[in-house]
């Protein structure tokens, strides 16, 4: 159903045309599955020619599932203006986009800052996520372990406020 207004108000950036990318993004997930299944059925069958046809299918429906899912990507993060307020919340992110929206953060502000800048990266705590357990925090968090940054834990273990030294 409906995200509860609780989860809204946790996040903000995941809007109905997030939700309607997200679920369109699903379907032609689906589809790509059944072509792939049909696909091996009709090659097990001796039907090259058909299962050829299915596997091209299934290559169109992950394209546009792919296209779908950068869509609500770019409309998650897109209104942040986190160039100008250091701050970037993650919620409604798949794993992959986190880390790539982490990474491409990271650079810029430390490349940005003159004097040692704090930023505040919001990954949630994993209240979203199945059996409540975090993924993208503990992905996020080898980030900074890697780049040997200087963070805390705050906001109740929803977020990381990293310290970026200043680029003398």
């Amino acid at each position: 159903g409906p995200p509860s207004k609780e989860q809204r108000l946790e996040q903000p950036y995941v809007t109905d045309k997030v939700e309607a990318l997200r679920n369109q993004a699903n379907t032609y997930h689906y589809k790509a599955v059944s072509c792939a299944k049909r696909s091996q059925a009709s090659w097990q069958k001796g039907d090259t020619g058909e299962a050829g046809a299915l596997s091209e299918e299934k290559k169109t429906w992950q394209k546009k599932k792919d296209d779908a899912n950068r869509k609500a990507a770019k409309l998650i993060l897109d209104p942040q203006k986190w160039r100008t307020t250091g701050e970037i919340d993650l919620h409604g992110l798949y794993l992959d986009e986190a880390l790539d929206a982490t990474k491409e953060f990271l650079k810029y502000w430390s490349k940005k800052s003159s004097v040692q800048e704090k930023v505040l990266i919001i990954t949630g705590a994993g209240h979203h996520s199945e059996n409540n357990k975090a993924v993208i925090r503990p992905k996020v968090e080898k980030i900074l372990k890697d780049q040997h940054l200087r963070y805390e834990s705050v906001h109740g273990g929803g977020a990381f406020r990293v310290t970026l030294k200043s680029r003398q």
